[in-house]
Formats: structure tokens, C-alpha cells, sequence
């Protein structure tokens, strides 16, 4: 059974091959639609799995709500980060997260991928690099490892937690009740086409009156997975801080915007 936090598609390609390639295996199962479950969330397997995002070197907040709310019967859990740049000592926070939860990793490792994080990254100039991300190659080794029940935790260094510790003193957090001005939408360039609602994992963005409005504290809370600024194709949706290419924007190569918004609203 494999978990999954998506916000432009990297973390559902992922958990697809983990889960045996699209239309093969069992399919991996949208953390967001579990998380509008009511009740109990307790699921049993041999081997569970979580692949996500880091956001500023943490889980998202969905995903650390979701291990925390959910029990898990396994003998084999493991956790899968994508990250862009600088994964910094995510393994060592998402380590103690789950132990916090009450479950303890068998197997957590990195994967790079394309960064989609907008006021630093050039969207153009990340796909450029994808060649060099050996991101196949990669991938394809931590699901040899998974599927020998490999048990391993990737290494973390002083350097790594230097890291984390720089980013830190930016001050920038993604936890929902700080993310009120963190994206603007233009009501005169929004067409209503409701994309951005649509691939919102939280919830948190709906069509009024035919104009995308947005509330961070609404439905699961905003994530600041950027997944409604890189869907709009009226670029209505902007971030305030700026960004480094405004007209370049990123879905993974092998998934489909349609997928993305099943995946995070069932539509």
C-alpha cells in the first residue's frame, strides 16, 4: 500500500512505479481524499508506504496530520522524500515525525527531482536539468530496495542539519495559518475555468460568482504546494515574494493535470 502527496505531479509519478507503473499493481491512494474520510483511518499490509514532498525540508502538513491520525499494521513502513535542490536533513525530521506518530520507518530515502518552488527556480531551466537528475535510475533503485525490504535510512550529516538551520533563519513556513498573502489571484485574468480549485489538495480555493477566490485556513488548509499557480493556464494566480520566471510553469512529464486534480478533489 503506497501513500501519496502530490501538488504537481513528481510525488504521484513516483509512488505509480513504486506501486508497479500505471494500469499495473495496486494503486497508490491520495493522501488528501483519505484525509476527507470520516472516522477511523487504519489500513494493514504487508509493506506502507509515503512519498511526498519536501517543503522546507519537512513533510507537508497534510502529510504529518495524516501519519498522525492514521494507524498503520505493517511490518515494512517507509518514506520516500522528492526534493529539487536541498533536501538538507529531511530524512532525520521525518524520522522523528513518524516516531512521534507512534511508527517507526523501516526505509526512508531521498529522490531528486524538478524543484517547483517558483521565486527561485526557472521552470524552463529545471526541465533542462532533468537528464542530469538521473531521476529514473534513481527511482529505479529504491524500488529494488523496497521490493527486497531493504532496511536502511538514508544518512544525515552536519552539513545537512547546517542547512536546515540556514533555511530557518529565512523565517518562511508552510503551515496554513501563515499562508494567507502567499498567493494573489487577478479576478480580471481568471476565466473561471476552476483548475486551481480543482488540483488544491487542501480545499481551500472555490469559484465565486465565476472568480477563483481563495482562503489558506479553509477545508484542510493551505500546504503552499503551488499547485494551483502552476495549473492556471490564465496565469491568473501569482506569488507576492516574486518569482524568478513568471511565465514558466511545471506538471510532470508523465502526468496529466486530469490525474492531479483526481488525485487531490476526486474531480
Amino acid at each position: 500500500m503506497i501513500f501519496y502527496f502530490t501538488g504537481t505531479g513528481n510525488c504521484l509519478h513516483v509512488a505509480r512505479e513504486l506501486a508497479g507503473g500505471e494500469g499495473g499493481g495496486a494503486q497508490p491512494v491520495s493522501i488528501p481524499r483519505q484525509m476527507r474520510r470520516e472516522g477511523e483511518l487504519a489500513y494493514a499490509d504487508d509493506a506502507i508506504g509515503i512519498v511526498f514532498p519536501l517543503y522546507g525540508h519537512l513533510m507537508p502538513a497534510m502529510v504529518r496530520e495524516f501519519i498522525h491520525r492514521a494507524s498503520f499494521d505493517t511490518p515494512y513502513f517507509y518514506l520516500i522524500e522528492t526534493y529539487g535542490r536541498r533536501h538538507a536533513n529531511g530524512v532525520e525530521l521525518a524520522q522523528e515525525e513518524a516516531r512521534a506518530a507512534g511508527v517507526e520507518p523501516a526505509y526512508i530515502s531521498t529522490l531528486l527531482m524538478v524543484d517547483n518552488w517558483l521565486p527561485s527556480f526557472d521552470m524552463d531551466e529545471e526541465r533542462a536539468l532533468i537528464p542530469e537528475k538521473r531521476i529514473d535510475e534513481n527511482l529505479a533503485r529504491i524500488k529494488a530496495d523496497v521490493s527486497a525490504r531493504k532496511r536502511w535510512i538514508e544518512p544525515v550529516t552536519d552539513a545537512d542539519r547546517a542547512a536546515h538551520e540556514e533555511f530557518l533563519r529565512f523565517g518562511m513556513r508552510f503551515e496554513a495559518p501563515d499562508l494567507g498573502g502567499f498567493l494573489s489571484i487577478d479576478g480580471d485574468r481568471c476565466t473561471g475555468c476552476g483548475a486551481c480549485a480543482r488540483v488544491c489538495p487542501a480545499g481551500c480555493i472555490s469559484l465565486e460568482g465565476g472568480i477563483a477566490r481563495r482562503d489558506a485556513l479553509a477545508g484542510l488548509g493551505c500546504n503552499a504546494c503551488l499547485a494551483c499557480i502552476h495549473a492556471c493556464p490564465a496565469h491568473a494566480i501569482s506569488l507576492p515574494m516574486g518569482e524568478k520566471n513568471p511565465s514558466a510553469r511545471f506538471c510532470n512529464e508523465h502526468v496529466r493535470l486530469a490525474d492531479i486534480a483526481k488525485a487531490n478533489s476526486g474531480e
